[in-house]
C-alpha cells in the first residue's frame, strides 16, 4: 500500500486531492488508532509522555529535568500547548533559490503548521512539515555521550522530530484557491502528517491561525466558514521586523548585494547587526527603522510599491499577474517611452552637471510629443519603463531616510522584487548613487516572507540570542519540486506508487531543462535616472534570478555546531578550489559530466536494476544535468560557488531520486576483501620497529586512499585488477621525498628526537574517507598505533553516504570485524562503545578494559565527499574540544577542503592526489603525488 509522506503531491496532473486522501486514509487511521492505543492503555498523561511523567517523579520528584543545565532559549512546556523550537534554523537550498524551505531539527512537540501573511495582492504561507530523523546507532550514541559529556540540553530524551518550513503564495484575489490548498493539506489542522491528528481534532472548531497584514482582518470570516478556524491576528510591523531579525541572525547568506548583474552574499556580524533600515515593498512601502529585537519604528513610507506596478502595468499592458509583468519587461527597450537627457540636448552629455545623454530625464516622458495612441507602444517597452521609474524612486526615498538617521545598510523585502535581477540592480544603482557609495543596498532571499514568517514565530514568544550562525546548514534545493509555482510534493519515492507520477517527474525534469537557456533580457546602457547610467551586466544581459527547477527549502538540521577547533572561524574558507573562473568551471563540470554515467550505472545496480530504478536513474542523470547547465550560464546562482558545493549537489541529488547508498554492494565487497588481509598486515606491522613502523602506516593511509570511486583515473585502475593487486602497486610507488612531505617533522613529534622524549596525544580525531582498503587497511592500523600509545582516538565519518565514503552507521561493524584479530582494537572498542552488540568471544576480556584508552566513532554532521567545519554534528564538536591532533586524510576532506585551513591543535593531511588538474593547481604536482602535510597547533 502507497502511504502519503511529510508533504503529498497534490493538485498534480492525474492525483486528485481526493485520491491522494484516499492513498492516505489507512495511514490516518493508523496513527488514530496509535493514539488511542496509548491513551487506553494510560501511557499518555496529560498530553505528555511517560518519559516527561518519569523524569518528573523519578529520582524523589527531582529526576533527568534538574539535572540538565538550563539554555538560554530554556522553554518552560506545558503538556496543553504545544511548543515552537526555532534553535538551530537553517536552509535547505542554495544561496539563489526563491523561497527556500527552513528545517526545523529540534521541534519535538506538535505545533499549528501554518501562519500567513494576507496583503493586498499576494497571500504568503508558511506551513511546517514532519522530517523524521535518520536512523541512529543508539547504543554508540549513548556511549558516545557518556564518554564526551554530551547532554541534551532542555530537549526531551525521546528522539527528537525536525521538520522544514515551507514557503508559498497565492494572489490575494484568488484566496479561495489559497483556501482548497490549506484544506487539502489539512495544515489547519496539524498537517496529515501530525501525531496528534486524530479524530477529536476534526471536529474541534477552537482552532486558531497566526495570520497577519490587512487580510487578517478582512478576511477573518471566510477562513471561519470555509475552514472553520479564527485568525489570531498578529501587529504587521511586528511580523515583519520578527522576521527579517531571524533570518538576518540565523540564516548564513540570506543577505546579498546585486550590482551590475553580480550578486555578492553578505556574512552579518551579530553584534553589528542594528541599527538598521528594512524597506518592505508591498502593494505599497514601509521603511522601518531597526534598533533591536522588538525595537523598531516606522520613519516613512510611499504609496508607490508593487501595488503600483501592477495597477499601472495591468491597466497599460493587459496583462493577468504581476509575474507575467515582470517577465514583459525582460524584452522591453524604454528609450522608446522614456525621454533622455540626450533627446533634450540632441545626442549629447550634458557634461556640465555630470548626465550622460543616456541619463532619463524623465520617465514615460516621450509620449507627450509623440502622436501615439497606447496601442503604438510595445508593452514590453512599457513594463520595463514602468519598473525603473518605481524602482528608482524606492531606491532613492530609502537612501533618505537611511540618511536621515546615519544608517548604513539598508535591507530590502517584498513580493515586489521576485528575485528579479534588474529591480535589485535598479535599486541599488539608486541607493549607491545617491549616496556616493556610503550606503548599501542589499536584499533577502525570503524577501516576500518576512511577514508570515514572523508570524509563524509568534506561536512562541521567545528570543533568538542564542541562534548562531555556525550552527545552520545551507543545502542545495532538491526536494519538493515546484515548477510554476504550482506543483507541490514531496520527494521522489517509489515511482510505482501512481502511474501519473512518472508523467509528473518527467514534466519536472523537462522544465528543469528548459530553463536553462538564456531569458532574452532588454540591452544594457539605455537609460538611468537623476544622474547615473543604467544598470548594466556583464556580458550585455540580466536575467531573472528565480528558477523553475526547485523550490528552494530551509532546513534546521539538528545539533550543528562550529568544529571548536577552528584557529579563525571567521576567516575559514572550506573549499579550496574556487570556481570562478570561467574554464576552471567548465573543467570540473567536464569532470563530473564524464564521470555520471558510471554513477548512474552504480545506484541502478545498488537496487538490482529494476525498472523503477532504472527510471530514477535516468531522472536522476537529466536532472543533474539541468542543474550543471544552469551553473555553467549562471555560476552564481547558487551563491558562491566551489567545487566542495558541486560535489555536495550530486550527493543531495542522487538523494532527491531516492538513491540512498549507490555504492553500498561495492563497499561490502571491498569491506570483505580488506579485511580478508587486515590480520596479515597487523603481524608484519608488529614485526617492524617503531619508528619503521610509524613510516609504513602513513604509507600505508597514502596507498589505500587510491580506493576512490570518484576519480575518474581509479575507476580505470580497477577495470585493470583487483584491489588488493591495486594497493600492492600503490605501495610500490611510496618512494619519498613525496610532493608535500612533512613525514620527519611528525615523525618527530610522535617518537621524539635525541634527548627529547615524545609526549603522547591526548585524543586524535581521524577524519576518515573511503571504504574497504582505505579505511581498513590505512586509518584503522594508524588509528591502532595511535592506541598503543595511549592516545584516545575518534574516527569520524559521514553521517549520509556519498559515493564509496564509510559512514558512521557502517564503522562499528568494520571496527568490530577488524577486533576479531587484534586485542588493542578489541580493548579499545569495548571502552569506546563498539562492540555493545558485536558477535565476538568476550570469555577471555581482560577485566582491566574500563582503563583501556577508548576508540569511539561519531558521524560528522554532513553526506558530502568534503566537509565544511563551520557545520558539524554535536558529537564531533564535543569530540573536538580535548582533542590535540587532527588527521584529515582523503581529497575530499584534506585536498579538495581544508588544505589551507589552520587550527588550535597539531593537523596531519594525508591523501594521495587523483586528478591532474588538482595536482597541478594545488602542488604543482602530478597524479598520484602524495601529500603529508603536518602543521603545529596555531
Amino acid at each position: 500500500m502507497a502511504s502519503l509522506k511529510e508533504d503529498p503531491i497534490l493538485g498534480i496532473d492525474g492525483i486528485t486531492i481526493k485520491e491522494a486522501f484516499e492513498i492516505g486514509k489507512p495511514v490516518i487511521d493508523k496513527l488514530r488508532e496509535d493514539r488511542l492505543a496509548l491513551e487506553t492503555e494510560g501511557t499518555v498523561i496529560k498530553g505528555e509522555s511517560v518519559i516527561d511523567k518519569v523524569r518528573e517523579e523519578g529520582s524523589g520528584g527531582q529526576g533527568e529535568r534538574d539535572m540538565v543545565p538550563p539554555t538560554s532559549n530554556s522553554i518552560n512546556r506545558s503538556g496543553s500547548r504545544p511548543q515552537l523550537d526555532l534553535s538551530k534554523a537553517a536552509i535547505e537550498g542554495n544561496f539563489e533559490e526563491r523561497d527556500p524551505t527552513i528545517l526545523l531539527p529540534n521541534q519535538s512537540d506538535d505545533i499549528s503548521h501554518l501562519a500567513l501573511d494576507i496583503g493586498g495582492s499576494l497571500i504568503k504561507l508558511v506551513y511546517f512539515s514532519r522530517h523524521q530523523d535518520r536512523p541512529t546507532n543508539d547504543k554508540r550514541k549513548k556511549t558516545v555521550k557518556e564518554r564526551l559529556g554530551i547532554s541534551n540540553g532542555n530537549r526531551r530524551s525521546y528522539p527528537i522530530l525536525g521538520g522544514r518550513l515551507h514557503f508559498v503564495k497565492f494572489e490575494t484575489s484568488k484566496i479561495n484557491e489559497c483556501l482548497d490548498f490549506i484544506s487539502s493539506k489539512q495544515l489547519h489542522r496539524g498537517g496529515v502528517d501530525s501525531h496528534s491528528w486524530h479524530s477529536d481534532t476534526s471536529s474541534n472548531g477552537n482552532a486558531v491561525i497566526k495570520a497577519t497584514g490587512g487580510g487578517a482582518y478582512k478576511y477573518a470570516d471566510l477562513f471561519k466558514e470555509r475552514l472553520g478556524v479564527s485568525l489570531d491576528k498578529e501587529d504587521e510591523m511586528d511580523c515583519l521586523v520578527a522576521g527579517a531579525n531571524f533570518l538576518l541572525k540565523a540564516i548564513r547568506h540570506e543577505a546579498f548585494t546585486h550590482m551590475e548583474g553580480q550578486k555578492e552574499f553578505v556574512q552579518i556580524d551579530q553584534n553589528d547587526l542594528f541599527p538598521y533600515l528594512l524597506v518592505n515593498i508591498g502593494s505599497g512601502v514601509s521603511m522601518i527603522k531597526v534598533d533591536g529585537d522588538g525595537k523598531f519604528e516606522r520613519v516613512s513610507g510611499t504609496n508607490v510599491g508593487g501595488g503600483t506596478y501592477w495597477g499601472l502595468g495591468r491597466l497599460l499592458t493587459k496583462c493577468k499577474s504581476f509575474d507575467e509583468l515582470l517577465e514583459l519587461s525582460q524584452k522591453g527597450d524604454n528609450s522608446t517611452i522614456d525621454m533622455l537627457v540626450g533627446d533634450i540636448y540632441g545626442g549629447v552629455d550634458y557634461n556640465k552637471i555630470g548626465l550622460s545623454a543616456s541619463t532619463i530625464a524623465s520617465s514615460f516622458g516621450k509620449t507627450i510629443s509623440e502622436k501615439k495612441e497606447l496601442t503604438g507602444y510595445r508593452p514590453e517597452d512599457i513594463s520595463l519603463s514602468l519598473l525603473r521609474m518605481i524602482s528608482y524612486n524606492i531606491g532613492q526615498i530609502s537612501y533618505l531616510n537611511a540618511l536621515r538617521f546615519g544608517l548604513k545598510r539598508i535591507f530590502f523585502g517584498g513580493f515586489f522584487i521576485r528575485g528579479h535581477a534588474y529591480t535589485m540592480d535598479a535599486i541599488s544603482f539608486a541607493v549607491h548613487f545617491w549616496s556616493k557609495g556610503e550606503a548599501q543596498a542589499m536584499f533577502l532571499r525570503h524577501e516576500g516572507y518576512l511577514g508570515a514568517l514572523g508570524a509563524f514565530m509568534s506561536y512562541e514568544k521567545h528570543g533568538l540570542d542564542d541562534l548562531m550562525v555556525h550552527q545552520l546548514v545551507e543545502r542545495f534545493p532538491m526536494g519538493a519540486p515546484y515548477t510554476g509555482g504550482k506543483i507541490h510534493g514531496p520527494p521522489l519515492g517509489d515511482l510505482n506508487e501512481k502511474a501519473s507520477a512518472i508523467s509528473w517527474m518527467e514534466k519536472f525534469v523537462q522544465k528543469g531543462t528548459e530553463i536553462t537557456a538564456p531569458v532574452p533580457m532588454a540591452s544594457s546602457g539605455t537609460t538611468g535616472l537623476g544622474g547615473f547610467e543604467v544598470p548594466s551586466s556583464k556580458g550585455g544581459t540580466l536575467r531573472a534570478d528565480a528558477s523553475a527547477l526547485n523550490v528552494g527549502v530551509l532546513h534546521l538540521e539538528p545539533t550543528l555546531e562550529v568544529f571548536p577547533q577552528l584557529a579563525d572561524p571567521k576567516m575559514y574558507e572550506p573549499n579550496t578550489i574556487d570556481l570562478a573562473n570561467h574554464s576552471e568551471l567548465e573543467y570540473w563540470f567536464t569532470v563530473l559530466s564524464d564521470h555520471l554515467p558510471d554513477l548512474v550505472d552504480k545506484a541502478v545496480a545498488s537496487e538490482g536494476r529494476t525498472d523503477d530504478s532504472k527510471r530514477r536513474g535516468d531522472a536522476f542523470a537529466r536532472a543533474f544535468s539541468a542543474h550543471l547547465a544552469r551553473l555553467m550560464e549562471e555560476p552564481a546562482a547558487y551563491g558562491k560557488l566551489g567545487l566542495a558545493n558541486l560535489l555536495e549537489l550530486r550527493e543531495e541529488c542522487l538523494r532527491e531520486f531516492q538513491f540512498v547508498d549507490a555504492y553500498r554492494s561495492i563497499k561490502q565487497r571491498e569491506n570483505e576483501a580488506s579485511l580478508a588481509v587486515l590480520p596479515d598486515l597487523l603481524v608484519e606491522l608488529d614485526s617492524m620497529t617503531e619508528e619503521t613502523r610509524l613510516l609504513t602506516l602513513i604509507e600505508g593511509v597514502l596507498a589505500a586512499n587510491i580506493f576512490d570511486w570518484g576519480s575518474r583515473a581509479c575507476v580505470e585502475l580497477y577495470h585493470k585488477g583487483t584491489i588488493i593487486e591495486i594497493y600492492r602497486m600503490s605501495r610500490n610507488k611510496m618512494q619519498r621525498p613525496w610532493r608535500v612531505d612533512d613525514f620527519d617533522a611528525f615523525k618527530e613529534r610522535m617518537l621524539g628526537s635525541g634527548d627529547k622524549k615524545p609526549c603522547p596525544h591526548k585524543r586524535a580525531l581521524l577524519f576518515v574517507d573511503n571504504s574497504g582498503a582505505d579505511v581498513i587497511l590505512g586509518m584503522l592500523p594508524l588509528a591502532r598505533e595511535l592506541l598503543r600509545h595511549g592516545t584516545e582516538v575518534v574516527l569520524v565519518a559521514n553521517s549520509l553516504p556519498a559515493l564509496n565514503d564509510v559512514t558512521a552507521m557502517e564503522l562499528p561493524d568494520i571496527v568490530a570485524e577488524a577486533a576479531k584479530h587484534c586485542d588493542i582494537l578489541r580493548r579499545a572498542a569495548e571502552a569506546g562503545g563498539l562492540l555493545v552488540d558485536a558477535m565476538i568471544n568476550t570469555s577471555d576480556v581482560s577485566k582491566d578494559n574500563s582503563s583501556s584508552v577508548p576508540l569511539m566513532v561519531v558521524e560528522n554532521g554532513c553526506g558530502s565527499p568534503c566537509i565544511d567545519l563551520r557545520q558539524v554534528s554535536s558529537e564531533l564538536a564535543a569530540a573536538a574540544k580535548d582533542a590535540d591532533l587532527i588527521v584529515l586524510e582523503g581529497m575530499g576532506r584534506a585536498l579538495h577542503t581544508n588544505f589551507n585551513a589552520r587550527f588550535k591543535c597539531e593537523a596531519l593531511k594525508l591523501a594521495m592526489v587523483k586528478n591532474q588538474r588538482l595536482a597541478e593547481k594545488l602542488i604543482k604536482g602530478n597524479i598520484y603525488d602524495c601529500v603529508c602535510r603536518y602543521e603545529p597547533a596555531s
